[in-house]
């Protein structure tokens, strides 16, 4: 998925990406309930949004979409 999200980054320039490594930031995955690997959080002023569990490229696009035009 990285390369897949780095591609995102490029292309919606207004959204800000964040990879957490839960291994060394346990807390943080702790303080959003992050159960499975990939989950993908969308944040806005520091407001979970929306949530996309599992390597589901289309569902993370089409939320980005929404969510950043709000």
């Amino acid at each position: 998925m990285e390369p897949i999200i780095k591609n995102m980054a490029s292309k919606y320039t207004n959204v800000g990406f964040v990879k957490i490594d839960v291994d060394e930031l346990s807390h943080v995955a702790q303080e959003f309930g992050v159960q499975a690997m990939p989950t993908f959080l969308l944040l806005k002023q520091g407001k979970e949004e929306e949530r996309v569990v599992g390597a589901k490229k289309d569902e993370l696009e089409k939320k980005i979409e929404i969510h950043r035009a709000v």
